[in-house]
C-alpha cells in the first residue's frame, strides 16, 4: 500500500472516530434539550419525535418561577456566587505558590509539586470527612464561606499545576533581563509575569468555576438552607410526581453555562489540559 493510500485511509478512519465520538458526546444533550421542550405526554409516550414538531418553554418558566418547589432560580444565584468566589481565591492563592515553587528553587519543591497532585489520587471522601468535622466545629455548615473553603482546598492542587505549565513556558531570562533594568518584585509580576501568564491565569479562573459550579457532593453534605444548583436538581427525584419536562429544564440550565464556556474557550481549556499532561 502506498503511502498518500496508507495517509488517505489513517485521515478517514480519525474522522469516523471523531464523528462517533462527537454523536455519543452530543446525542444525550439533545435528548435532554429535546425533553425540555415538550409536553409532559409527548416525554412519556413511546412515539417521542426526533424532529420536535413544536417548541414549549413552559418548563424553563415553571422552574424559574420563585416560589417553585425546587428553587433553581434562587440556586443558580448561589452557584454563580460560590464559583466566582471559589475562582477568584484560588488564583489568589495558586499564582504566588506556583511562582515560589516553580522560579524561587525552594528547597523539596518537587516533593512539593508531587505530593499537590497525588491527592487526586485518593478519594474524595477521604478529605472531606475531615473537612466537615471542622466545619461543624467551626460553625461554617451551611454558610458560603464554609463552602469556599473546601472548594478552594480541592482545585488549588490542579490550579498550581496548571500555572506552573504556563510559567514555565515564560524564559526566565526575560526576568532576569527586568532586574538588571532595575524593576522591583511588584513591577516584575505587574508589568511582565501576570501580563505574559494572562491566558494561563483565564485557564485557572475558568476551570475552577466550572469545577465549582458542577461539584456536588461538597455542597450536599455542607449546606442546608443554601440552595446549590446541583444538590437542588437532585430534589426532583425526591417528589412524588416527577415532572420530566422540567428536570430536563432544569438540568440545561444547569448544563448551559459548562457548555458555553467550553465552547467559546476550547482552546485556552485544551492549552491548560496539555499543560498539566505534559507537566
Amino acid at each position: 500500500m502506498s503511502m498518500s493510500r496508507q495517509r488517505r485511509w489513517e485521515q478517514i478512519f480519525t474522522y469516523v472516530g471523531a464523528a462517533v465520538v462527537f454523536l455519543l458526546i452530543v446525542f444525550p444533550m439533545y435528548g435532554l434539550v429535546l425533553t425540555s421542550i415538550q409536553e409532559e405526554d409527548d416525554i412519556r409516550s413511546p412515539d417521542l419525535d426526533l424532529i420536535p414538531r413544536y417548541i414549549l418553554t413552559d418548563h424553563y418558566r415553571e422552574v424559574l418561577r420563585e416560589g417553585h418547589i425546587v428553587p433553581i432560580r434562587e440556586a443558580m444565584g448561589n452557584s454563580l456566587m460560590v464559583s466566582v468566589a471559589t475562582a477568584v481565591i484560588t488564583l489568589l492563592f495558586a499564582f504566588p505558590a506556583t511562582y515560589a515553587l516553580t522560579r524561587l528553587k525552594l528547597w523539596g519543591s518537587k516533593a512539593i509539586l508531587g505530593a499537590l497532585m497525588s491527592i487526586y489520587l485518593f478519594p474524595v471522601m477521604l478529605f472531606v470527612a475531615p473537612l466537615y468535622v471542622k466545619a461543624v466545629q467551626f460553625g461554617l455548615i451551611d454558610t458560603y464561606i464554609g463552602l469556599i473553603i473546601p472548594y478552594v482546598a480541592f482545585s488549588l492542587p490542579f490550579s498550581i499545576w496548571l500555572l506552573k505549565g504556563f510559567l514555565e513556558g515564560i524564559p526566565v531570562e526575560i526576568e532576569e533581563a527586568a532586574h538588571l533594568d532595575g524593576c522591583t518584585p511588584w513591577q516584575l509580576f505587574a508589568h511582565i509575569v501576570i501580563p505574559l501568564m494572562r491566558p494561563g491565569i483565564f485557564a485557572v479562573m475558568l476551570m475552577v468555576f466550572i469545577l465549582a459550579w458542577t461539584e456536588f457532593l461538597t455542597p450536599l453534605l455542607f449546606t442546608r438552607d443554601i440552595k446549590i444548583l446541583t444538590v437542588q436538581l437532585g430534589l426532583y427525584r425526591s417528589t412524588f410526581d416527577i415532572k420530566i419536562g422540567q428536570m430536563a429544564a432544569a438540568a440545561v440550565l444547569t448544563a448551559l453555562p459548562v457548555v458555553l464556556l467550553t465552547a467559546f474557550f476550547q482552546r485556552i481549556i485544551t492549552q491548560a489540559i496539555t499543560a498539566v499532561v505534559d507537566k
